[in-house]
């Protein structure tokens, strides 16, 4: 591995969120939130926050990908050149939402919950595109859908969830080339009412109700669209059992799903508990389920049944797969070592009156970008990383650290990489880097693949203020596969950014100070990537919002007319020309001569 870089460090609260792009990160830093470019690093607006607003109940989302440079809709022949971008952002407390555009500072919308009586707003997301917002209140009475075009509300009561992290809700996945700005079409959101659990789905745009199902689950914990959004997955509480229903993508049940006949039953003929987790493989083939019983089952979606089972065992004994084992000096040094097998992980410590069945079960698990490797955690074994090669059926590395998992990410790019994060009171992560031959299609003999590198990064952090202990995050940027891999780390009080392989070597226009893009110049000249869209010469910075204070039921949208008819998008000539020109009437012939469509 090369050396790595690091960024300065950046101020911040706890409260961070990075766009689905990767072209920016918003954060809280006092009573201004503020958007910083990953391109320049540098903050492209800065917004103070009215004195009302509670920062300790804060909560930031950004828009899902648009390819629309403005508010206007964009020409069809600039359609596909233009690469998707999430414009908007949120930032909501218990009584008001305050969206903001990155295209536009003078534009703001402030969505004031009122005096309904139908408690905090508990969860606040975009919803479809960037025009509309999902507000869960309290007590799990309603979410309400905000049109930011028409101002006009959707009320849908008896939310089985709060809708915080997707779970009980989630958007139809869409073909990328009949729907390239959004997240989907059918809603389906899991709602109980009557002690009934009920499926909707709902209309998009409209949100009208194309139907209504009744489940057969009695306690529903999720639902889950298919990548190809062809099923919907329904998983039943683990205390009642396994269960598992694949409904249509129009409602109708195709088959429940049950555990294959156990051995380990009790003196009351109880198997145990069942489904802790459930994901789709991409390439649409497969299910996994997680269940309690420290058993991964692979569902074939043609038939739904079992495939092949992924057991995480009390003893390691599998020849194909290498051990490793880290290893902590008294000065702190860490390593890892090769161990020889049989190997025995530790166990998770006994709590006071605590029986250990609420320690076990498949309780992480992560799937690189094609499908091909899977890495899982038992919390049995909670300092233990399975990997295994779904190509070949059979795990290919075992990770055994010194402290818990917290948590285990394959980068969105890059199917190979694997970033592990362990509750360390010190920033040190793991970086697994897989054998080539482990993501590819086809099964392989040799699948020796070394020990996760050790990423030390406590000289490039300050410490906290305060005496409560430092809360460490940690997270891939969702970077294109030709640039380099980076990441985000950080705690409450500050982030940084990391290149584990080093920096791009990138090339920029002369004067394009400001731009988004991190496109070298060679890959725009040859046509490899899009010309990135220029900024207004003279940048502006935010006069925060104009939201009066007031306490009104209902959406305040602000726009400033001003916008010429190209979208206030220039070319590079353009640029270069009105900085020389300023103050002149009309427009030059030039304008016209297409000179625009030359790169």
């Amino acid at each position: 591995m090369e050396t790595v870089d690091v960024s300065p460090q950046y101020k911040a609260t706890s409260l961070s969120a990075l766009s689905p792009t990767a072209s920016h990160i918003a954060c809280l830093s006092g009573a201004r939130l503020q958007i910083r470019s990953l391109a320049t690093f540098e903050l492209d607006r800065d917004i103070p926050l009215p004195p009302s607003h509670d920062l300790r109940r804060s909560q930031i989302a950004w828009s899902p990908p648009s390819t629309s440079p403005t508010g206007a809709p964009t020409p069809p022949q600039r359609l596909s050149a233009l690469p998707p971008r999430s414009h908007r952002f949120l930032v909501a407390d218990d009584d008001t939402t305050r969206v903001y555009d990155l295209r536009d500072e003078k534009w703001n919308a402030v969505i004031n919950n009122g005096s309904g009586g139908m408690g905090k707003n508990i969860n606040v997301e975009f919803g479809r595109d960037e025009n509309e917002v999902l507000v869960w209140s309290d007590f799990a009475s309603r979410v309400i859908v905000w049109s930011l075009k028409t101002g006009r509300t959707v009320e849908i009561r008896d939310p089985k969830f709060s809708g915080k992290e997707s779970r009980g809700w989630g958007y139809r996945h869409c073909d990328e080339e009949q729907d390239v700005c959004g997240r989907g079409s059918v809603l389906a959101l899991l709602c109980r009412s009557s002690g009934v659990d009920t499926l909707m789905l709902l209309a998009p745009g409209t949100y009208a109700v194309i139907k209504r199902v009744e489940l057969v689950t009695q306690d529903a914990q999720g639902i889950r669209w298919s990548r190809d959004g062809r099923w919907l997955a329904v998983w039943d509480a683990a205390s009642v059992g396994y269960g598992l229903s694949i409904y249509t993508a129009d409602g109708h049940l195709y088959r429940t799903i049950s555990r294959e006949p156990s051995n380990e039953l009790n003196e009351w003929g109880i198997e145990g508990l069942g489904i802790k987790m459930v994901q789709w493989i991409p390439g649409n083939e497969w299910l996994a389920v997680g269940g309690w019983d420290r058993r991964v089952r692979m569902l074939s979606t043609k038939t739904f049944a079992p495939v092949v089972y992924l057991d995480h065992t009390t003893q390691i004994s599998i020849p194909s797969a290498s051990v490793y084992v880290e290893q902590v000096d008294a000065r702190g040094f860490r390593s890892f070592e090769f161990a020889q097998q049989p190997a025995t992980p530790p166990k998770a410590p006994a709590e006071k009156n605590d029986t250990g069945l609420m320690k076990q079960g498949i309780g992480i698990m992560a799937l690189n970008k094609d499908g091909t490797i899977c890495a899982t955690r038992d919390d049995s074994t909670p300092t233990t990383v399975w990997i295994w090669d779904l190509c070949s059926l059979q795990p290919r590395t075992i990770i055994i650290l010194h402290s818990p998992i917290k948590a285990l990410q394959w980068h969105p790019s890059y199917p190979s990489h694997l970033l592990i994060q362990s509750t360390h009171d010190s920033p040190t992560l793991y970086l697994y880097t897989a054998n080539p031959s482990s993501s590819s299609t086809s099964p392989t003999t040799n699948s020796a693949t070394g020990p996760p590198s050790i990423l030390s990064l406590s000289d490039s952090f300050t410490k906290p203020a305060g005496s409560a202990p430092a809360k460490w995050t940690a997270g891939w940027l969702n970077t294109a596969a030709d640039k380099k891999p980076t990441m985000v780390v950080g705690h409450q009080q500050g982030y940084i950014f990391v290149w584990p392989e080093g920096k791009d070597q990138v090339l920029r226009f002369e004067g394009q100070e400001g731009d988004e893009s991190d496109d070298s110049l060679y890959d725009i000249l040859t046509g490899r990537t899009p010309v990135p869209p220029l900024r207004d010469s003279v940048k502006r910075r935010s006069r925060g919002s104009k939201d009066s204070g007031e306490d009104v039921d209902d959406i305040r949208v602000e726009t400033v007319q001003g916008l010429d008819s190209m979208g206030n998008f220039e070319d590079t000539f353009r640029e270069k020309r009105g900085a020389r020109s300023r103050g002149s009437r009309g427009r030059s012939r030039l304008d016209e001569s297409g000179l625009d469509e030359m790169f």
